[in-house]
């Protein structure tokens, strides 16, 4: 069964159309077992994707289409203005915790009009982790596409060698005269050096007729209309989930490209837990719990502010504390108190 790893949901602002509820659902009437998703340059929709899936009897594969730098994520002037799309895919729940650092960093460090990474991050957060090649926007695809075949081969050699599972990824979409000559080049590579091909659809809306709006979206990003003539624009109509027998009829004369999406699939296994808090433990210095030292701050800060307290003001800090050691949120309290101390100390 083919598995579409190349996917955009409306969590790829102004640029992906699928509602995930509306995706899945889509999935299942066509028999599909499992679906990647791979947002821009973000993970915000994986919870709600993951979960959905999961309800569905789906298996979800967790990704990201992530940007990366031409030269360095620190360099940030006009020669970086178009980063490198690059599709990640995460293996386990160790990857899954990579690609968080990753998309973390591509924010905190290397945000230049998009959220960059390098490949100095790529190689320190690669276990875990599977990498498809990406769409024309690669650092790979465009090198072909420009006819630097030996530059493209040297930088295949280098994901080869710092990832364990390195796919070169093809897609066929009408209209773009760039992919003929980028997917010649990608079997060479593929013949040449071994690298698997895996067959996507780069997928940006749920059904065939949601072109349309899918393409009013892209107005709306753009600020243009429909009748620009000079606008960004999709080249067809085929960006959406494409049953299994679409693809194999897409791609009849590369067969194993289908099945390395399965195997792909099959070689992923992230698990989510939704039974526990995931909050940062702040610091004590004392012996006290997180929960007695929020006690001895609140009633520190209760009498600075009362002169003398009220029996209706001790009682309502006594229930707050209550609910908060229930929910067990006196971390959480603690840290958004030290961030707020340190904002005033710094008179921010």
């Amino acid at each position: 069964m083919f598995t579409h790893l190349h996917l955009h949901t409306e969590y790829s602002l102004i640029d992906g159309l699928s509602n995930i509820s509306q995706l899945i659902k889509r999935a299942k009437e066509l028999g599909m077992s499992s679906l990647a998703i791979t947002d821009h340059g973000n993970v915000h929709g994986i919870v709600e994707f993951y979960t959905r899936c999961k309800e569905a009897g789906i298996k979800p594969i967790i990704g990201c289409e992530v940007y990366v730098a031409i030269n360095s994520r620190h360099v940030k002037d006009v020669s970086e203005k178009s980063p490198y799309h690059l599709t990640v895919i995460c293996k386990n729940n160790f990857g899954y915790k990579n690609l968080l650092q990753l998309i973390t960093k591509a924010n905190i460090e290397g945000f230049y009009y998009k959220p960059r990474i390098d490949k100095e991050l790529l190689e320190e957060h690669k276990e875990g982790l599977i990498i498809l090649s990406g769409c024309p926007q690669g650092d790979i695809p465009r090198l072909l596409i420009d006819g630097n075949y030996e530059e493209a081969k040297t930088a295949v050699t280098w994901f080869q060698k710092t990832f364990d599972d390195f796919y070169l990824e093809i897609q066929r979409h009408e209209g773009i005269p760039q992919l003929e000559p980028l997917n010649t080049g990608l079997i060479k590579l593929n013949q040449e050096l071994g690298v698997p091909l895996v067959a996507t659809n780069d997928l940006h809306y749920v059904c065939k007729e949601d072109s349309y709006a899918h393409d009013v979206l892209l107005c709306i990003r753009t600020n243009t209309t429909v009748q620009t003539e000079q606008r960004l624009k999709m080249s067809d109509n085929s960006y959406y989930l494409k049953s299994a027998e679409e693809m194999k009829e897409l791609f009849s004369d590369l067969p194993d490209a289908l099945d390395a999406s399965s195997t792909i699939a099959d070689m992923c296994d992230v698990s989510l837990d939704f039974s526990s808090l995931h909050l940062p433990e702040y610091p004590i210095s004392t012996t006290e719990t997180a929960q007695q030292y929020l006690e001895t701050l609140a009633y520190r800060g209760l009498n600075e502010r009362y002169v003398n307290p009220t029996d209706q003001a001790v009682e309502r800090l006594r229930y707050e504390l209550e609910v908060i050691e229930k929910t067990q949120f006196a971390n959480y309290f603690l840290v958004v108190w030290d961030i707020a101390s340190y904002a005033a100390k710094q008179d921010i």
